[in-house]
C-alpha cells in the first residue's frame, strides 16, 4: 500500500481478506514497525521503535472478527497523519493474525499464524528540496575469477535520501575477446531510507575461457518522477582450470614419453 498523505491530513483505504481454507478462522488485526537488512531479512516491533515509524498513524475499524469458510472481507484502515511530523517517507506493516481455538486437553501448543500488508506512507514537504530520492551503488560482489557458471553477481545498493526507493539492477556482460556476451537481471527491491540491500542474479552461460567486464546499472525515480541511472563495473577471469591442468598434465606425459622412447632408440643405435 503506497500512500502520499499531507500533514493533518486523513484518508481511507481497505485491504480486502479472503479465508481459503475449510475452516472458519477468528482474526485479529493490528500494525507494527518494521526494518529490512541487506540480506532482505525483515525484523518487526513495537509501534514508534523506528524512526520512520507510521503504524500509530493507522486505526482499523474492525481489529477483530470472525471469516467463515471461503468469506472475504474489506478491512477498513484509516490513516491519519500528526501535524508535526518530519516530511519523507514513513512505513509500517498492517498484519492480519489468525487467533487460535482453545487447545484441548493434553494439548500444550498451539499454531497461528499472520500475513502483512506493507504500508509506505509518503508526507510532502513545504518545498522540494524537503523530500530526496537519491540512492548510490556502495560496492559490487563478484569473484575474482571462476572455472564455469554459474557466477553470482551483486551490487549493494545504499538509499541515501528520505523516501523509499524501488530500485531494479541489471548486469550487462562483456567478454574482452568476444564483445557482449550476456545480462542478468538483478531484479527489483523496495529500500528503506538510509538503508542498505543487496541485490543479485546467477549468471549461467559463461564463457570457456574470458576476462569479463560487468557493468551492473541501478535503476530509480527521483522526486521529480525523473528516472534515473546509476552504474559501477568489475572484472573477472573464467578460468576452467580443471581442464586446463588435465591439457598441461597430459602435454608432459606425452614429453616424458617421446624422451624415454628417444632415450632407447640412442641407447639401441650405440649398442649396435
Amino acid at each position: 500500500m503506497e500512500l502520499t498523505i499531507d500533514r493533518s491530513e486523513t484518508v481511507e483505504r481497505s485491504v480486502n481478506l479472503e479465508n481459503k481454507s475449510g475452516d472458519s478462522a477468528r482474526l485479529r488485526v493490528y500494525a507494527m514497525d518494521f526494518s529490512i537488512d541487506k540480506e532482505n531479512n525483515f525484523t518487526f516491533s513495537e509501534p514508534g521503535h523506528e524512526s520512520y515509524s507510521c503504524a500509530s498513524w493507522l486505526n482499523i475499524e474492525e481489529a477483530d472478527f470472525e471469516l467463515g469458510p471461503g468469506e472475504s472481507k474489506r478491512v477498513k484502515v484509516i490513516v491519519s497523519v500528526p501535524q508535526e511530523v518530519e516530511p519523507g517517507g514513513h512505513h509500517a506493516a498492517l498484519f492480519f493474525e489468525t487467533i487460535p481455538a482453545e487447545a484441548e486437553a493434553g494439548v500444550s501448543v498451539t499454531i497461528s499464524s499472520r500475513i502483512a500488508s506493507l504500508v509506505y506512507l509518503t508526507v510532502p514537504g513545504v518545498t522540494e528540496a524537503d523530500i530526496l530520492a537519491e540512492a548510490e551503488i556502495v560496492s559490487l560482489l563478484s569473484p575474482g575469477w571462476v572455472e564455469k557458471g554459474p557466477v553470482e553477481i551483486g551490487v549493494l545498493v545504499r538509499n541515501t535520501g528520505n523516501v523509499h526507493l524501488e530500485i531494479a539492477a541489471k548486469a550487462h556482460l562483456s567478454g574482452s575477446r568476444s564483445g557482449e556476451i550476456g545480462e542478468l537481471d538483478m531484479g527489483q527491491t523496495v529500500v528503506l531510507p538510509h538503508s542498505e540491500r543487496i541485490m543479485k542474479g546467477k549468471w549461467e552461460k559463461t564463457p570457456f575461457f574470458d576476462k569479463v567486464t560487468a557493468n551492473v546499472v541501478v535503476g530509480y525515480f527521483d522526486q521529480q518522477g525523473e528516472l534515473v541511472n546509476k552504474s559501477a563495473t568489475a572484472r573477472f577471469w573464467v578460468i576452467p582450470w580443471r581442464i586446463i591442468t588435465a591439457v598441461a598434465a597430459s602435454f608432459v606425459l606425452l614429453a616424458l614419453l617421446i624422451w624415454r622412447l628417444r632415450r632407447r632408440y640412442r641407447l639401441r643405435v650405440e649398442r649396435k
